[in-house]
């Protein structure tokens, strides 16, 4: 598979562009080549820079002091916390005394230069060398930020994403939070220092931490938090320092914004970081353009960002929530400056927040679906890595919403850092309700929730039969973006525990099997036909020939669910496959996965199973997950069944619960050669407790027989032919099911 994009390849991409995008790229050039120029002669930052940027009114004079005298009147246009300290101590020191004692211990790892990102723990020496890769040890060169070589993988230097991760700087507000309650000087002598030591480090526009928008956008996220938190507290000399580079983000910000190269959770985030600058740091000059500029970003890309349903157009649920995320930061400070957003945004933030109810896992947890790394732009607390309850608690008490309270179960630190303690007495003041529906389909983002009920102990499932992303194309033209090759892929649950889980993603930047893998259909629960991608994958990110997803009917009832999907990333030519497959939940007793594959000509098939980290026992036509769980299968065909777990290679049974961090999961694979389509398999998976393999394959035939009288033969789902093979499935058929009597016994 190629892993370049080539020059045809560039070719059709310049084709396919607007002319719109064609001329802001050609400007953005000039741009670049022009500040190119000023960072060769040593012009891009003007030492006087901080008195010129001020307003007319504070700049004679003794500037200083009226700036720093009016700049700690000004947390009004903050978030309401940083104003209430004395109540926020106090609920510090009673309900939330395990959020104090967290905050107090990860302020003390920073004060010792211990920083924990992609699941490891990083030590370093007293002074941080802030381009050098922390696990390689090289350091990246202090070059015009354009001119760093960061898009093209490890190219000698180690992974971008480690000093970026570093340089976003979130540890900054552990230390700012922990002054707060604390007023602990060494957290301030921390801060200082380590704040100081980065702006020595990286002059504006020079190196690897200026390479990309997002990143000062991020840096911004945490400088302001930490700078609220003790700007009653700062020395003038460092004060001084800290506006001015927090003036030179805005403006890298403002000139830099990813309006093609990344429009989705990038540039989003690019914009809410101005407009807080903006709003806050009202004593420059810059500030109102800068909001005007932010808003007209926010306002006017928010129609490319969700679809209809809530959910992020890029596919992926972490960076869905960056995206919401965003909004919601840009959102809040609109309301304290008194410069609101207009409604639409408001309208997509909760629509989003709606979205991320409907896919909770039992578990409270967000399925991992398609990219993610470590930036959270709401991280005032340090949960597990797929924990997004702290949305819904913001959104309970911000949209009045007793379903969204009901989810998230408690009022985050998040939330009350952002809304104070008015928000936290709104969220009080809501009775909780758990949402109307259990299942949900979300059929504009492409998502099917099949869910018994909201308990802990539910049974669900998560079906992908949506489009890859957004903007990709099923032609030669290539196409970066998050989504994976996943389609017709799922999570599932059963009695609350996790039983099948997407692959995550181990890395952006490792090369080779270890990146390209968990982006690719072998690593997902769903079918390759002849080894090959359902869409086709150029390198990293980037995809051509993507495929057409169909959700050819579902139904989400008190009784049952389903959902049936189809694609056609295999079925281009004379010889083409198009892989249908049916989901169907049946409330403690089942979950069915029936595939069909039709076409023409011989090919091979392989069905792959991901599940969670556990035991997976080959029991010789069927399985058995942690004693807990029964899998069985049944085809007209013969299919080969292999369990992996924790071999050689990525496809050998590993998931990566986040970036960098990868863990032995049993993976079940079967495979089948057949000579010409239609290839059916049937799969049951069945909770011990409610009788195992044995009564849900009894079930489902009773259950297929009576859809078949009510709805006939030809109905979608197929119930006469799953019903055909359940009964070759066990019990009853000439071949005796493998579990028959285990699961007989275990009743």
């Amino acid at each position: 598979m190629a892993r370049v994009l080539s020059l045809g390849g560039r070719l059709s991409k310049l084709r396919a562009m607007s002319p719109a995008e064609i001329l802001h790229r050609l400007r953005y050039k000039a741009t670049l080549e022009l500040e190119r120029r000023h960072h060769r002669a040593g012009r891009l930052q003007d030492p006087d820079r901080l008195r010129r940027a001020l307003v007319p009114r504070l700049r004679a004079g003794d500037w200083r002091t009226r700036l720093f005298d009016e700049r700690r009147q000004s947390g009004a246009r903050f978030f309401p916390s940083v104003g209430e300290r004395e109540a926020i101590t106090a609920l510090f020191q009673g309900p939330y005394a395990a959020e104090r004692a967290a905050t107090v211990a990860r302020a003390a790892a920073a004060r010792q230069h211990r920083f924990s990102f992609f699941g490891r723990e990083f030590v370093y020496g007293p002074e941080i060398a802030w381009h050098a890769d922390p696990v390689t040890g090289h350091e990246w060169p202090h070059l015009f930020h354009a001119d760093v070589p960061v898009h093209g993988g490890d190219v000698g230097f180690g992974d971008v994403k480690h000093v970026w991760e570093l340089s976003r700087h979130q540890f900054v507000i552990d230390l700012g939070k922990s002054w707060f309650l604390t007023r602990n000087a060494e957290d301030l002598d921390a801060l200082r220092r380590l704040v100081r030591g980065w702006i020595a480090d990286n002059p504006y526009g020079t190196g690897v931490n200026w390479s990309c928008a997002l990143e000062p956008a991020f840096r911004t996220f945490s400088w302001l938090w930490a700078y609220a938190l003790t700007a009653d507290a700062l020395d003038d000399e460092f004060h001084a320092e800290w506006l001015a580079s927090l003036l030179d983000h805005g403006r890298f910000i403002e000139r830099h914004f990813e309006h093609y190269s990344s429009p989705y959770n990038h540039l989003i985030g690019e914009a809410a970081a101005l407009y807080m600058l903006g709003s806050y740091l009202q004593e420059f000059d810059d500030a109102a353009r800068w909001r005007a500029a932010a808003r007209t970003v926010l306002t006017s890309r928010l129609p490319e960002q969700f679809y209809a349903d809530g959910g992020s157009v890029e596919q992926s649920t972490f960076y869905h929530h960056a995206t919401v995320g965003f909004y919601l930061l840009a959102g809040l400070t609109s309301k304290a400056i008194g410069d609101e957003l207009p409604r639409d945004v408001w309208v997509a933030i909760e629509r989003g927040l709606d979205f991320s109810l409907a896919l909770m896992q039992p578990d409270g947890f967000t399925p991992a679906i398609g990219g993610a790394d470590d930036g959270k732009p709401i991280r005032m607390e340090h949960l597990p890595f797929w924990d997004f309850r702290p949305y819904l608690s913001i959104g309970a008490a911000v949209f009045d919403r007793p379903d969204f309270k009901a989810a998230s179960g408690r009022f985050y630190e998040d939330a009350l850092w952002l809304l104070g303690s008015q928000g936290l007495r709104s969220f009080e003041a809501l009775a909780p309700q758990p949402p109307a529906a259990a299942s949900r389909a979300l059929p504009a983002s492409g998502y099917w929730v099949l869910r018994s009920n909201w308990s802990p102990t539910a049974d669900y499932a998560c079906v992908d039969c949506g489009e890859q992303a957004a903007g990709m194309r099923t032609d030669a033209v290539p196409n970066s973006m998050h989504g994976h090759a996943d389609c017709l892929s799922l999570v599932a649950f059963l009695g609350g525990q996790r039983i099948l889980v997407d692959s995550g993603l181990y890395s952006y930047n490792a090369g080779g099997d270890w990146e390209a893998h968990f982006r690719e259909t072998a690593a997902h629960t769903t079918i390759k036909v002849d080894g090959r991608n359902q869409a086709r994958h150029i390198g990293k990110m980037a995809w051509s020939h993507s495929y057409r997803a169909a959700a050819e009917d579902w139904h989400t009832g008190d009784r049952d669910s389903w959902v049936v999907g189809s694609h056609d990333g295999y079925a281009r030519g004379d010889a083409g496959v198009r892989h249908r497959r049916t989901v169907w939940l049946r409330p403690a007793a089942w979950l069915v996965v029936y595939d069909e594959l039709s076409g023409a000509g011989a090919h091979t098939y392989e069905a792959n199973y991901q599940f969670a980290p556990g035991t997976l026992r080959d029991l010789g036509g069927a399985a058995r997950f942690d004693d807990s769980v029964d899998v069985v299968w049944a085809s007209a065909q013969t299919w080969t069944p292999r369990v992996a777990i924790g071999g050689p290679g990525p496809a050998d049974g590993w998931i990566a619960p986040s970036l960098g961090v990868r863990v032995p999961a049993p993976r079940l694979t079967l495979t089948c050669s057949a000579s010409a389509p239609p290839v059916q398999l049937l799969v049951v998976l069945a909770h011990r407790s409610s009788g195992g393999a044995e009564a849900a394959c009894a079930a489902l035939v009773r259950a297929c027989n009576a859809h078949v009288e009510a709805r006939g033969a030809a109905s979608r789902p197929d119930f006469a032919a799953i019903r055909q093979l359940a009964v070759r499935a066990c019990p009853g058929h000439s071949q005796p099911c493998p579990l028959t009597c285990r699961s007989a016994s275990s009743r």
